[in-house]
């Protein structure tokens, strides 16, 4: 019997050893199956993203809804193309095209009702995929408009969370503070489940809180050097500029350029400058006084500037306390720029029709000018083409294009709903 007990007890650690080694087999398994799984589905998110697609000619824009509001694409014929992801009763905004064309991105609260950021491919029913996470919503994708060697995979964009300007990564879909300047993370709050700018303290807070409570949109500028921003404030708005070059380590203070009731801005894509327009001028910061002690007088009502951004010096354009301007879209060779123009009325711009601007000073400059209730004019890539929204006698907006070299209109939607936002594919035709 002893000899029995002494085997049986033997036996049992062996048994139970093999057991534990084979539990720890099948928990490294499954732990590897997992993390496949997950590498896989990035894996294919990320080939999504080299995937290509023909847009040469397209148009995006956001159509207005009974209830809501939706990104649609309109080929080259015409026809109307929309996201089978959309969702009733929610908002699509804020639309961008990647640098070359292959996605459009643009934000919308159609899931769990939070402004997120989505990518579109255009040409294939795949819906739209989320691309932020997060309870804070975010605002103005904008990607850089001047040449750039990175692939629409890898090309980053600047959105505004919070008040905050950030960049967006989209190879692993992060995104980080970039504006106001800070050393620090921003810190996961358990609450929140994203980021909190709640508490961020840096060296340049106080300078900022100067300028505006929040940034409405931002843009790089100066070949990728610097970032123009527009920040709230009471009452108004700034444009500033960022210098994201460091000295000795420290990032140099935020620039304020104008401040104003409302701010427009573009980047010139060929020198990095840009053209603004104010409406309402109002003093960056304090009234300055002249040497009799007197309030120095406002040097325009509203105005168009051309701003070289390596300079900090402005040359201004056009200017007028009667005629308002708005919503500047320069042309991809640089020369010039297409403005929206109009009356203020209770504070809004109501546009009166559109016209081009020089963007230096050309004797031979002949501009366009077209009449009508226009916004949100754009320019196709060579140049050949403007693309914006007119309303007509029913209330709605149509999407219509123009030639530059004739002036020949043409009604790219007809009377068949009500849109805005008009921008064409940054996509050349491919060169035989």
């Amino acid at each position: 019997m002893a000899s029995n007990n002494q085997n049986s007890s033997s036996i049992l650690p062996k048994i139970s050893r093999k057991l534990a080694v084979r539990t720890l087999v099948l928990v490294v398994v499954v732990g590897g199956m997992v993390y496949g799984l997950e590498w896989f589905l990035k894996v294919r998110s990320d080939l999504k993203g080299l995937q290509t697609s023909n847009t040469v000619g397209w148009i995006s824009a956001i159509q207005f809804l009974p209830d809501g509001q939706q990104a649609i694409l309109i080929a080259p014929d015409g026809k109307i193309q929309k996201d089978s992801g959309y969702k009733e009763h929610t908002t699509d905004r804020d639309i961008a095209w990647s640098p070359g064309g292959n996605f459009l991105y643009f934000i919308s609260d159609r899931n769990e009702h939070n402004f997120n950021l989505f990518r579109w491919a255009p040409g294939t029913p795949e819906p739209a995929e989320q691309r932020t996470t997060g309870t804070r919503a975010r605002s103005n994708p904008k990607f850089s408009s001047q040449p750039t060697d990175e692939s629409d995979s890898i090309a980053k964009a600047l959105i505004t969370c919070g008040g905050l300007v950030q960049q967006f990564d989209p190879t692993n879909q992060t995104t980080e503070q970039i504006l106001p300047p800070t050393s620090k993370e921003i810190v996961q709050s358990q609450g929140q489940g994203e980021e909190n700018p709640g508490g961020i303290e840096n060296q340049f807070s106080g300078v900022y809180g100067n300028l505006g409570t929040s940034f409405r949109e931002a843009q790089w500028c100066g070949n990728k050097r610097f970032i123009a921003g527009i920040m709230r404030r009471e009452n108004g708005e700034t444009l500033i500029l960022q210098d994201m070059q460091a000295v000795d380590g420290k990032i140099p203070q935020p620039r304020p350029i104008t401040s104003g009731e409302h701010i427009d801005f573009s980047v010139n894509p060929k020198d990095g400058n840009i053209v603004y327009t104010v409406q309402g001028f109002q003093w960056p910061e304090a009234v300055p006084t002249g040497a009799d002690g007197k309030p120095v007088k406002k040097p325009f009502v509203n105005a168009i500037v051309v701003y070289d951004v390596i300079a900090g010096k402005g040359q201004l354009v056009a200017q007028n306390a009667e005629v308002a301007f708005g919503m500047p879209s320069i042309r991809p060779d640089g020369k010039c720029v297409i403005i929206v123009v109009g009356t203020m009325t209770n504070g809004a711009l109501v546009p009166r029709g559109m016209s081009t601007f020089p963007t230096f000073n050309d004797p031979a400059f002949k501009p366009i000018r077209i009449p009508g209730d226009i916004h949100e004019p754009s320019w196709s890539p060579d140049g050949a083409h403007i693309v914006f929204a007119l309303r007509g006698k029913n209330g709605k907006r149509s999407i219509y294009d123009v030639r530059t070299d004739d002036g020949t209109m043409r009604n790219v939607t007809g009377d068949v709903g009500d849109f805005a936002f008009p921008k064409f594919s940054p996509q050349l035709p491919t060169k035989s």
